[in-house]
């Protein structure tokens, strides 16, 4: 597999000759030059590269565009031809893609619907011989629409490629004699390059696998050693344990929270303060109600709620000890704002949007985001810092682009954005990023390295979720990433909570001013708080799915996380609301055949032993158990 890439310059098409594993520096002319600068990861068969652009010389460049980053032959063998009229079977070639987040508007009225985000499409490419199938995303956000994830794949052999861009990507596959064909980049670019002007492009990671080998926790593992948070900063933590508190609630109210958590003994990590803190709004103690959102972009304490500007609620978290984590969303500010009034050169805005877009790809603007949250996260000690994004961007980098610089707003933006996260990042090395985005919008490799989507979805909103969309959701999501995370709004409800347990885990049941909770729920919050903490290492190791990974209220939901080095795990089985079966048996992954291992069952802490063939009963419909497992 070569590093190859393509592009036009001055409409003259440049196709790259690259030897793996080296870097290089290409001419298009004198002064104009591409760098590839390439990571080998030979313990997993994959390859990561990204392109530089730089204009060396005191003019203008020629016109670059139609960048594929990516444009190189996966070489794969394909089964011997089937006869026309043929439906496609396991094994001919395809490419597997997994669906990215849905309109938000299905959240509340189809569950169907919500419950297809992270599932996986087959596109089969043996009907259609040397034409392209094209996929994109959908906004500008990298995961709506399509996730940047592909499973490139012929007679079980295949190549998990991902594409690390937070704007709009494209991915196009072609078959070819000797394989697929695979191009990648950056949806539109049509631009000069200014004199001295540097950019980078989107970066590819390809890893190639074996029928006979594990790809999903090859790639889980590829992802966690050297594309997650936890490698790519100096984070000790795997993620988050928050409990929700609405920013528009009272300090007061929020610190009477904090100490009830601390007096029932229920040990979050994370006092997790949503949106509603900030501006001037009159009414913001409610996020269905109120005019809390129209001060977006008014980034400074609302002290009518919070007179001691959330010092006091940071130095009551401590005395619990947990930090803070805080919401913001620096991209977006509504219009006629005072930042917006202030600075309207700081701002991408369009005729016909009442949102406008803070420009990284402006010095003063960049700095001004710098200084404002490394303030906030100094003066309140945050554990944590939450980056929401609410809007489709795609119309805002067309519409501030330059004549002949199409796509140069878009990379500035974004590639100012990973500045931010790596600025703070730097300065603050255990903090942590959640990349929000209206809830996992933005999930690609380049966020990876510098985050986590603690709210993967933004269908866990709902007070009255359906545990069973956020299992399905779970059941597709952790074949490619160990790192994620997921909360519930339910109250009393273990089957619930445990549907949303992941590396990341929010608990958002005393979050606003009309929730309430007695002494019976604390004493429930506390076993599933410690119930958490006790398992919460296995989420990141192997995973297996050994139930069902589609939304069907008849079936069970089974997941298996798998420690090998120690060789432990556990076992979470749901059975779901309409499932007439009450007993299953799997076989677990990763045991040592005829090994007996211990089973315990944290519900009642009682013990057995069984190897790797275990039946499970659940005598009620939506219902769960948890086994931890270890080796005897």
């Amino acid at each position: 597999m070569k590093s190859n890439f393509s592009l036009k310059y001055d409409e003259k098409i440049f196709y790259s000759e690259t030897e793996q594993g080296c870097n290089g520096v290409y001419a298009l002319e004198k002064d104009v030059t591409v760098t590839i600068r390439k990571n080998e990861y030979s313990e997993y068969d994959a390859i990561e590269w990204v392109l530089y652009f730089e204009n060396k010389s005191g003019k203008n460049s020629g016109i670059i565009s139609d960048i594929f980053d990516c444009d190189t032959l996966l070489p794969l063998e394909f089964p011997e031809n089937k006869k026309p009229g043929n439906m496609p079977k396991s094994g001919d070639a395809c490419v597997i893609v997994m669906n990215g987040m849905v309109e938000g508007k299905y959240y509340w009225e189809n569950d169907k619907v919500s419950a297809t985000e992270y599932s996986f499409n087959y596109e089969y490419l043996d009907k259609a011989p040397n034409k392209t199938k094209s996929f994109s995303n959908i906004g500008g956000r990298s995961s709506e629409g399509t996730m940047p994830f592909f499973d490139v794949t012929a007679s079980d052999n295949g190549y998990i490629a991902a594409i690390g861009w937070t704007g709009d990507w494209k991915a196009e596959f072609s078959k070819q004699d000797n394989g697929i064909q695979i191009k990648t980049g950056l949806k539109e670019t049509k631009f000069y390059l200014e004199p001295g002007e540097k950019i980078r492009t989107t970066s590819i990671l390809i890893m190639k696998y074996n029928a006979d080998e594990d790809k999903f926790n090859k790639f889980r593992k590829l992802i966690k050693n050297h594309f997650s948070h936890k490698s790519c900063t100096d984070a000790t933590r795997d993620g988050l344990m928050a409990c929700e508190l609405w920013g528009g609630l009272t300090s007061d109210e929020m610190k009477k929270r904090i100490n009830e958590l601390k007096k029932y003994d229920i040990k979050f990590e994370d006092i997790w303060i949503d949106a509603g803190w900030y501006g001037e709004c009159t009414k913001c103690d409610d996020p269905f109600s109120g005019d809390w959102a129209a001060h977006t972009g008014e980034w400074e304490v609302n002290r009518r709620v919070h007179p001691n500007e959330l010092k006091d609620v940071s130095e009551c978290a401590k005395a619990a000890d947990m930090k803070l984590m805080l919401w913001f969303e620096p991209e977006r500010a509504v219009d006629k704002t005072l930042m917006t009034i202030e600075h309207p050169d700081w701002f991408m805005k369009l005729p016909d949007r009442g949102d406008k877009i803070l420009n990284y790809g402006n010095d003063e603007a960049l700095h001004y985001v710098c200084d404002l949250l490394e303030n906030y996260i100094k003066e309140l000690d945050l554990s944590c810092y939450r980056q929401d994004f609410n809007v489709h961007i795609t119309d805002y980098f067309k519409g501030n682009d330059a004549e002949n610089r199409r796509g140069i707003t878009e990379i500035k933006h974004i590639s100012g954005m990973y500045k931010v996260w790596d600025y703070l990042l730097e300065r603050f090395p255990e903090l942590i990023i959640d990349n929000c985005a209206s809830g996992g919008r933005r999930i690609d490799i380049e966020t990876l390295k510098r985050s986590i989507p603690f709210f993967r979805s933004d269908y866990q909103c709902n007070f009255n979720e359906n545990p069973e969309v956020l299992q399905t959701h779970n059941s597709n999501i952790s074949c490619y990433l160990p790192y994620n995370g997921c909360t519930s709004k339910t109250k009393n409800d273990t089957y619930a909570i445990r549907s949303s347990y992941s590396s990341s885990w929010g608990g958002a049941f005393y979050n606003a001013i009309f929730q309430s909770m007695n002494e019976d729920d604390f004493k429930w919050a506390k076993k599933i708080t410690d119930e958490y903490r006790s398992i919460r290492k296995y989420f990141s190791m192997d995973f297996y799915n050994h139930g069902s990974d589609v939304f069907d209220d008849t079936s069970w939901a089974i997941w298996q996380y798998h420690d090998a080095d120690a060789e432990s795990g556990i076992i979470m089985a749901f059975r779901r609301s309409n499932s007439p079966f009450d007993t299953v048996k799997i076989k677990l992954n990763g045991l040592s055949k005829g090994k007996n291992y211990i089973f315990t069952n944290p519900d009642d802490n009682t013990t057995f032993i069984a190897t790797d063939i275990l039946q499970i009963s659940l005598h009620d419909k939506r219902s769960s158990k948890i086994f931890e497992y270890r080796a005897k």
